[in-house]
C-alpha cells in the first residue's frame, strides 16, 4: 500500500523589488535558502506582482523606473490586498530624510545597502516573525472570547514596540504615536500586562536579542544595536542579568549543545 508523503511547508514568499538585481549578488544567495524569490525590476511590476502572489514580505529600494519605491509604498499600503504586507526598504540612500519619509509611510523598517548580509536576513527573518505573530493573534477562533478594545489596542502597541526595538521607544513617543496619553499607556499596560512599558520593553529586546545570538553569526555588537542598545556593553550587562551568561558566552553554550534552561524554544 503506497503511502502518502507529507509535503513540506513551503518556504515563506518574498518579493524583492529592485531596478538593478545584479548589484544584490552579495545577499540573494543568502536569502534563497530561507525565501521563496519573487524579483521586479520596476515600481509598476512590483505592484502587479504584490497584488497577484500576496507575499509574506516586499523588499525594495528607493530609486525605481516609472514608480519610485516611495510611491510604491503608499500605493501597497493603500490596497486593501497588500496593506497589511511588512515593507522593508534596502537603499543605497540611507539619509534620515529617506528613513523618515519611508517609515512615515507604513514600512516596518529601512536598511542601508551598507548593512552586513547576516543582519539583512536577520531583519526580514524577525520581521516576518513578528507578522505572523500578528496575524496568528488577530485571527479569530470558534471558542475565544472576543477581544476587548484594551486588548486589541495592546495588542497594536505590543507588535509596534516588537517592530522598532532598534529606534528610541519611551512611554511619550509611543503614547503620541496611539494618540493616547501617558497615563492612560501606563495604565493600560499594568492592567492588561502587570507591568510597566518600560519592563515590557526590556523584556522584549532580551528576546530578539537571544533569537538573533541563536539563529545568526552576528557580532554581538550589531545585534546590541539591531535590539536598541547604543552601547554594547549595556546589552552584555542586561543578558547577564537576564540568562546568566554574557551574551558570547550563551552562544558557546550553543555551540556546544548545551543550551541554557532559560532559552527559549
Amino acid at each position: 500500500m503506497n503511502r502518502a508523503v507529507p509535503e513540506s511547508t513551503p518556504l515563506p514568499l518574498l518579493l524583492l523589488v529592485d531596478d538593478k538585481p545584479e548589484e544584490l549578488r552579495w545577499l540573494i544567495p543568502l536569502l534563497q535558502p530561507h525565501f521563496r524569490l519573487a524579483l521586479a525590476a520596476d515600481g509598476l511590476s512590483a505592484l502587479h506582482k504584490a497584488e497577484s502572489l500576496q507575499p509574506e514580505l516586499v523588499l525594495l529600494d528607493i530609486n525605481l523606473p516609472d514608480l519610485d519605491g516611495l510611491t510604491l509604498g503608499r500605493r501597497l499600503k493603500a490596497s486593501p490586498s497588500t496593506a497589511e504586507v511588512p515593507l522593508i526598504f534596502l537603499s543605497a540612500h540611507n539619509e534620515p530624510a529617506a528613513r523618515i519619509e519611508g517609515l512615515g509611510l507604513g514600512a516596518v523598517d529601512f536598511i542601508g545597502k551598507d548593512a552586513h548580509p547576516e543582519e539583512v536576513l536577520a531583519r526580514l527573518r524577525l520581521h516576518l516573525a513578528l507578522s505572523r505573530r500578528l496575524r496568528a493573534a488577530e485571527r479569530p477562533t470558534r471558542d475565544a472570547p472576543t477581544s476587548t478594545p484594551d486588548q486589541t489596542l495592546l495588542r497594536s502597541i505590543c507588535s509596534h514596540v516588537q517592530a522598532h526595538l532598534d529606534q528610541g521607544l519611551s512611554v511619550a513617543a509611543i503614547a503620541r504615536h496611539f494618540g493616547l496619553s501617558d497615563k492612560r499607556l501606563l495604565s493600560l499596560f499594568r492592567e492588561q500586562l502587570g507591568q510597566t512599558v518600560s519592563g515590557y520593553i526590556s523584556e522584549e529586546r532580551m528576546r530578539a536579542g537571544q533569537r538573533l545570538l541563536q539563529q545568526t553569526r552576528l557580532e554581538v555588537q550589531q545585534i546590541a544595536q539591531m535590539v536598541g542598545y547604543a552601547n554594547p556593553a549595556n546589552f552584555a550587562t542586561a543578558f547577564r542579568e537576564r540568562h546568566g551568561l554574557s551574551p558570547q558566552a550563551y552562544r558557546q553554550s550553543l555551540r556546544q549543545g548545551s543550551e541554557p534552561a532559560e532559552a527559549c524554544p
